[in-house]
């Protein structure tokens, strides 16, 4: 039992960590892009993103950023932060937005045909703009931060990624839809 708990133990800590810090991003979303007062924040829309962190993010993160260093070997310096900076961005940047995309939909009790209209409509906003800004900061994550550290680094600059993906998510899909499709449509 208590190897489970030491087991155990990182995850915890890394998922309390990402719950905060996607509960701050959301908190950002609703009272700096969203312009709502303090007293007119969505506690349970900010609780519910936070739980994705605690149960979701946290975990998954601190597994991955084990696994990297376990698989891409080498000397610490640019071109080993290079490989794991392109791996992590071509397997879990996609996946993990994706995820995470999906379960806002679920937590929020959308209809599968919601989820799907979202995806369809907000992912590659959220992914082009995700190859605008994480790309650099895992550069400076795999090459400069100790590997202990690198998932709180991550969700640190994640305060302001999570503003951006909380308010995306969580726009009207009905008010956004013509504006989105004009946009996909221009960017081919």
């Amino acid at each position: 039992m208590a190897s489970n708990i030491r087991f155990l133990h990182p995850y915890v800590s890394e998922g309390l960590r990402a719950a905060g810090i996607m509960g701050a991003g959301d908190i950002l979303a609703q009272t700096v892009v969203e312009k709502k007062s303090f007293k007119d924040i969505d506690l349970i829309r900010t609780a519910k993103y936070g739980s994705l962190g605690m149960l979701f993010v946290g975990p998954v993160l601190k597994y991955w950023f084990g696994l990297l260093d376990r698989q891409i070997r080498g000397k610490q310096g640019v071109q080993r932060a290079l490989k794991k900076m392109a791996v992590d961005q071509a397997i879990m940047a996609p996946s993990l937005n994706l995820a995470i995309a999906s379960l806002v939909g679920l937590i929020n009790n959308e209809k599968p045909g919601d989820i799907a209209e979202r995806l369809k409509t907000q992912y590659p906003d959220i992914m082009k703009t995700n190859y605008i800004i994480w790309p650099a900061v895992q550069i400076l994550n795999f090459g400069l931060i100790p590997l202990r550290y690198q998932v709180v680094f991550v969700q640190t600059i994640a305060v302001f990624w999570n503003c951006f993906v909380s308010q995306r998510l969580n726009e009207k899909l009905a008010d956004k839809t013509p504006q989105l499709l004009d946009e996909q449509e221009k960017s081919l």
